[in-house]
């Protein structure tokens, strides 16, 4: 049996965008003369759809596009996914297609859920599907007929369930399949393409049952979908790959009497980590400016790490006559702040205009003198010099249709070390699910192959420089210390005790959860953040934000 596997990056809701892109993919699969071609799971309607399921219509676009899909694949199977609907209830789906006639609905078990992405619903009910057509075909539920080969469908983290289906047990030895074939839309975070592919390389072994695995790819909103689709023969070994972060189609025989070439499967590394991070906020960016139709974005350049890490992947995606920067140095910017920052402008080819913040920063000082009668300088002071850099920045996003890129990292984030309507203004971070150690990491890869962010930027001790001589270490634990705290806090959510047991003082480890307890108030605010990590603050942990946990 020949597969095709059609890596697409669909557009969340563009059912016309997604509905051309399919129908050219079965173009050339019917010209390669393929049995089955399979697409990711929603490859209809895209994904996550969070509410948009629910809008009026929009199920009935889907199945109109799912009938010129029909139209289309008039010598083929198919297997696409979309949102199917079963009495009061929208399911995520699979849709059987043969020889341009829709033979069957296939479904995850558990209905889309306001509260949940799509793709995390769990199984706890009976598939859903077409009984007249299973009847015709006098096939269990979750299988399909191929020509004389059996296939059987598994939506998204269905499949962690698959073992339990009847066709797997002693007793139905015969009704096995000869092939399995997952549609998925799995969402990147650190590790997960190694840990994903050897979870899939153990349960075709197994199962003893060949297993294709479709993998969407692309960013939507705040999600990337990290592509890396694979086939695996009955031993569990690894026969073809896709590519990551990438659109791939992939043609595969499955002919018991067909060799194929067997692949090693990915080791994890500190280098492949930092690498996929990388690729997956390059592509999580340039997804989120195409699809929106935005073609050129702005920061603020402080001479420091994040800003300029931001700078040169927003280089990377669009290209340096598409990148506007600003310094805006006030009376606590050292020198070797804006040279740092002009070295990294003319480095990179981009744009940067130099505006003082200081004249703007006397008249609201002037300004706030009758309210403030003469006290000390104080936080007060500092986090207007941050609102100013915003609102400057904002202005110029507005002025000239740039897109504000947000230079926050996690941990940051997590601590509250940013200031409301400074720091946080942008339409998108990229760095926001990095731990600071972890955006020195990725600077380090920038540089792999000459320096692009000076060095100076990277050894330089970190400072918001909103008062003379400050550093980020006055008030904070070493980057290197608070990120690991902070990982257990959040990734392993564990108590302090915990974390003071894994061999922290207990202060550090007091003061970054109260940290990070009172700076919930700040995340709900912040703007979207692209996923790499298991955690995300303000998506994967969210937490009242008057609470007493």
């Amino acid at each position: 049996m020949n597969i095709a596997l059609a890596q697409i990056n669909t557009k969340a809701g563009d059912i016309a965008f997604n509905k051309d892109k399919i129908i050219g993919c079965i173009s050339r699969a019917m010209n390669n003369h393929i049995d089955l071609l399979v697409f990711p799971q929603l490859s209809i309607s895209g994904g996550p759809l969070y509410d948009i399921a629910g809008m009026p219509d929009f199920i009935d676009k889907c199945y109109a596009a799912l009938e010129d899909i029909c139209s289309a694949a008039t010598d083929i199977d198919v297997l696409v996914g979309m949102p199917v609907v079963s009495g009061d209830d929208t399911f995520n789906a699979a849709v059987h297609i043969s020889r341009g006639t829709v033979k069957g609905y296939y479904s995850k078990a558990m209905p889309f859920d306001r509260s949940e992405l799509p793709f995390f619903a769990g199984v706890d009910s009976p598939y859903f599907y077409d009984e007249e057509a299973l009847e015709q075909e006098g096939m269990p539920e979750y299988m399909i007929m191929c020509g004389n080969k059996k296939v059987l469908i598994s939506l998204g983290d269905d499949l962690q369930f698959i073992d339990t289906l009847p066709c797997f047990t002693p007793s139905e030895r015969d009704e096995r399949p000869d092939c399995i074939v997952h549609m998925a839309q799995k969402v990147f975070f650190h590790d997960i393409i190694e840990d994903d592919l050897e979870y899939l390389s153990g349960l075709a072994a197994d199962l003893q049952v060949p297993l294709v695995s479709v993998n969407g790819v692309g960013g939507n909103t705040d999600v990337v979908f990290y592509g890396s689709s694979a086939v695996f023969n009955a031993k569990g070994q690894l026969i073809r790959k896709l590519k990551n972060f990438e659109e791939d189609f992939a043609e595969v025989d499955l002919s018991p009497d067909f060799r194929n070439k067997i692949i090693s499967l990915p080791v994890k590394s500190a280098s492949a980590k930092v690498r996929h991070a990388y690729k997956a906020i390059a592509l999580g960016m340039k997804d989120f400016f195409e699809k929106q139709g935005f073609t050129s974005a702005c920061l603020g350049l402080s001479g420091g790490i994040d800003s300029a890490v931001v700078a040169a992947i927003a280089v990377d995606v669009l290209g340096p006559d598409r990148v506007y920067a600003v310094m805006m140095p006030s009376r606590f910017s050292s020198e070797h702040s804006v040279s740092d920052a002009r070295q990294l402008a003319k480095n990179l080819g981009i744009s940067c205009d130099k505006i003082s913040i200081e004249p703007v920063y006397d008249v609201f000082i002037s300004s706030l003198n009758p309210v403030f009668k003469g006290l000390p300088f104080s936080v007060a002071e500092e986090n207007l010099q941050a609102r100013i850099r915003g609102t400057l920045m904002m202005a110029v996003s507005n002025k000239f249709g740039h897109l504000l890129l947000n230079t926050t990292n996690k941990s940051e984030a997590a601590v509250g070390y940013g200031t409301l309507y400074g720091d946080s203004c942008g339409a998108l971070s990229l760095l926001g699910d990095l731990y600071k150690t972890e955006v020195y990491e990725l600077a380090e890869y920038i540089n792999r192959n000459g320096e692009i962010i000076p060095k100076n930027i990277i050894l330089k001790a970190p400072s918001a420089e909103l008062r003379e001589g400050q550093k980020d270490s006055d008030s904070l634990p070493e980057y290197d210390v608070l990120d690991k705290i902070l990982y257990h806090l959040i990734e392993d959510n564990m108590s302090v005790l915990e974390v003071m047991s894994e061999g922290f003082e207990l202060e550090s480890v007091q003061r970054a959860a109260c940290l990070l307890k009172s700076a919930e108030h700040k995340r709900h605010q912040f703007a979207p953040v692209i996923k790499v990590s298991r955690c995300t603050l303000g998506k994967d942990r969210i937490i009242p934000i008057v609470s007493n946990y």
